[in-house]
């Protein structure tokens, strides 16, 4: 008879997968509607409060502004980005090298933020039922 395969959690969420090695981005829209209407400084505290609570993804993840995602009517908005070598994880980067990446998520709350953390950076596998193209 096989071994049952662990269940690991994160911070409540089921990780069924691998952890990945790759470091990531996480862009929180702080536009208009994403900063002031819908308060993303609340969800860039929660990112940046559950990362900084788990050593593995404080090594390999940052949670830093984006100025607008220009999907407004989506918000609140989060980006994540794998990195680079090389790129700096601090720093904006230009809108078009988010095109050739699937990581824009619209519309998120605490417990989707909490499954991309989960899931998109702690397996490498985007959640494919909230990832749109940017």
């Amino acid at each position: 008879m096989p071994a049952a395969a662990a269940i690991r959690y994160f911070r409540g969420t089921i990780m069924s997968g691998p952890r990945t090695s790759k470091r990531f981005q996480i862009l929180v829209c702080d536009g208009p509607s994403c900063g002031v209407t819908f308060e993303s400084e609340l969800l860039k505290a929660l990112l940046v409060r559950e990362v900084d609570a788990d050593a593995d993804l404080k090594a390999r993840v940052h949670v830093v502004d984006y100025n607008c995602f220009g999907r407004c009517s989506e918000s609140p908005n989060v980006f994540v980005r794998e990195l680079a070598p090389g790129d700096d994880p601090r720093a904006e980067p230009d809108p078009n090298a988010l095109s050739s990446q699937r990581g824009f998520y619209p519309g998120m709350d605490e417990p989707r933020c909490r499954r991309v953390l989960a899931e998109h950076c702690g397996e490498g596998r985007p959640v494919a039922e909230w990832v749109d193209d940017y």
